[in-house]
């Protein structure tokens, strides 16, 4: 017996929402943030290498926020503990600039987000997404102009420690 929708006429997943290899599940959704005009500067100012792992320590704690909201998504579809436990920040590929990704690596995840014949689909992340982006954007604020004040410091260590050295 069949779903009572024809295949046809089931809607398309969100651009946002993706599958990467493996059958992981990712959600890609970006806002905007004002105010950083200063944070800006002091990142063009510094080595490439030096701005991206700013980049990518300041972007692990929003993703960590919204990969707790994901597993607490999950948490009551979630039958033998191995979707809850797929939930995972990693590092994404991107050839210019930086990326994380939250990503649900389980098979079933695949199921419980988009849905089959069988099982109506049951959102996991957009609704994390949709209830923590004022969070993660607030978090991931403070976590770069925090990073980027570190990285001044570790700077200027370097560079003392270097002259120091003649």
């Amino acid at each position: 017996m069949g779903h009572p929708i024809d295949r046809a006429d089931w809607p398309q997943p969100r651009r946002e929402i993706q599958r990467c290899a493996g059958g992981a599940v990712m959600a890609r959704k970006s806002g905007r943030i004002e105010g950083f005009r200063e944070a800006s500067r002091q990142l063009n100012t510094m080595s490439k290498a030096m701005a991206r792992s700013i980049g990518k320590r300041s972007l692990a704690f929003p993703a960590e926020i919204l990969a707790r909201a994901v597993r607490a998504n999950v948490v009551p579809h979630n039958l033998t503990g191995e979707t809850y436990e797929s939930v995972d920040v990693e590092p994404a590929k991107q050839k210019r600039g930086v990326a994380v990704q939250v990503v649900l690596a389980d098979i079933a995840g695949v199921q419980l987000e988009f849905g089959n014949e069988d099982q109506i689909a049951t959102p996991v992340f957009r609704p994390a997404i949709d209830a923590k982006m004022r969070e993660m954007q607030d978090v991931f604020a403070i976590a770069l102009t925090s990073e980027i004040d570190d990285g001044v410091i570790r700077k200027a260590k370097r560079d003392a420690r270097r002259a120091a050295k003649g």
